[in-house]
C-alpha cells in the first residue's frame, strides 16, 4: 500500500531526431518540470506505421516495463513510459555520442581501424551490461529472464 500518490504530467519538447530504427524513432527532447526545471532526454516512439498494431504496442510497453529497473553504467536508463494522443513513448537517458556503427564508419572514413584494445574494452562493457540484465531479478528475487534480442553496432552507444 503506498504512503501517498503524486499525480502529475510531464511535458516533452522534441528538439531533433537522433536515430531511426526498424520499428521506432528516437528523438532528443527537453523534459520540462516545475519552476523552469529542464532535463535533456531521449524519447523513443513507435513508428506511425506500427502504432496501430496491438502486437507492437504490447511489445513496446512490455520492453519499457521489463527494463524500468535496470540501473547500470552500461545500460541506457529508462525514465518514463507515456502515452499522448494514442501514441506510446519511452523517455530515456540521453547519451551524448555515436553508435558503434557510426564510430566505425568515422574510423573507416579516416582510413583507420579500431584498435584492438578499444575493441576489447567496448566488448567487455557490452558484456557487463548484458550480464547485469540477464541476472536481474524482480522484487521477490525471481529472475526476469531478460535477453537482448538485438545486440548490434546500431544499438551500442559510444560516449
Amino acid at each position: 500500500m503506498p504512503l501517498f500518490t503524486i499525480q502529475n504530467e510531464f511535458r516533452y519538447e522534441i528538439t531533433r531526431k537522433i536515430f531511426e530504427g526498424g520499428m521506432g524513432v528516437v528523438y532528443e527532447a527537453e523534459q520540462h518540470g516545475a519552476r523552469e526545471f529542464v532535463k535533456r532526454v531521449a524519447i523513443k516512439i513507435i513508428r506511425p506505421s506500427f502504432a496501430s498494431q496491438q502486437m507492437f504496442i504490447d511489445n513496446f510497453v512490455g520492453e519499457a516495463r521489463l527494463v524500468a529497473d535496470l540501473i547500470h553504467t552500461n545500460i541506457v536508463q529508462t525514465y518514463h513510459l507515456g502515452e499522448a494522443n494514442g501514441v506510446f513513448f519511452i523517455a530515456m537517458e540521453l547519451i551524448r555520442g555515436v553508435n558503434l556503427e557510426q564510430f566505425t564508419q568515422q574510423l573507416s572514413d579516416k582510413r583507420r581501424v579500431l584498435p584492438k584494445e578499444l575493441a576489447v574494452f567496448i566488448t567487455s562493457r557490452v558484456a557487463r551490461g548484458l550480464a547485469y540484465a540477464h541476472a536481474k531479478t524482480d522484487k521477490d528475487g525471481t529472475q526476469l529472464g531478460i535477453v537482448h534480442r538485438d545486440v548490434s553496432f546500431k544499438n551500442i552507444l559510444i560516449a
